[in-house]
């Protein structure tokens, strides 16, 4: 189905601004996919484009969002701007001309969910995420289990933290298992879809010494990149690398 111009009507409606040439993008399309199918019965919910129409049309993101509207740049650019779009991937909801929800498209679900609910639980969820935890790197071993509880409305911001600690040479075993505990949280909330999020998740159980583990999420980082159709350059050395040690250092095959 070709690109349309998107058209306002009385019906909340969420758009994901994406892009095939984003590699963010694609590492959120398995995800977006699936919160089109489970809330498209409640919402309006449509790719919002942020290339041009050809470009997009002959991407292999075009055939995996098969089924769901997409919305042409053009279209689209007034609420873009209104949405605080600054970069992508990025969900917006809007309901009769309110903007409801802008963020990343893992902290979608809750929101739409909280939406259901009442703009009053919204608001208070909203407020929730709002209200992040502020700490300084070395946290005692008391502090991961309340870090992990007060980050909880945005598995955005626990990824990036995850991922922060776990990519510091210095971190202690503190940080490394609230590396993991925030990593996995954002998982768990993004149902396992998002391919960046479990390379954080297993960078951190690598380096935290849980070598089984760290291969164990690496095929599932691999599995995601063959269904989103994505290189993942990356993603794929290091799911390898940590696939390949835990072989050597266990002397198992898989």
């Amino acid at each position: 189905m070709p690109p349309e111009a998107w058209v306002a009507d009385q019906r909340p409606t969420v758009l994901l601004f994406t892009s095939s040439w984003c590699p963010p993008c694609q590492a959120s399309l398995l995800l977006d996919i699936a919160i089109a199918r489970e809330y498209g019965d409640r919402f309006r919910i449509g790719v919002a484009l942020e290339e041009s129409d050809a470009d997009f049309a002959g991407s292999a993101m075009a055939r995996l969002f098969a089924g769901v509207p997409v919305w042409t740049a053009d279209s689209v650019r007034p609420l873009a701007v209104r949405c605080g779009v600054r970069t992508i991937p990025f969900a917006c909801l809007v309901d009769r001309g309110r903007i409801v929800f802008s963020g990343p498209p893992i902290n979608l679900r809750r929101a739409l969910d909280a939406f259901d609910r009442g703009p009053q639980t919204l608001d208070a969820q909203l407020a929730e995420q709002r209200a992040k935890a502020r700490f300084a790197f070395g946290v005692g071993p008391d502090d991961v289990e309340e870090i992990v509880d007060q980050t909880n409305g945005d598995p955005h911001w626990q990824h990036q933290i995850a991922f922060s600690l776990a990519a510091r040479p210095e971190a202690s075993g503190t940080d490394l298992v609230l590396a993991v505990a925030l990593a996995r949280a954002a998982v768990v909330t993004g149902g396992g879809l998002d391919y960046w999020n479990l390379d954080t998740y297993s960078l951190a159980l690598s380096k935290a010494g849980r070598a089984e583990d760290a291969a164990t999420v690496g095929w599932r980082v691999l599995d995601l990149c063959r269904k989103s159709q994505s290189k993942c350059m990356i993603e794929r050395m290091r799911a390898n690398g940590l696939i390949y040690l835990w072989r050597e250092t266990s002397g198992r095959s898989r």
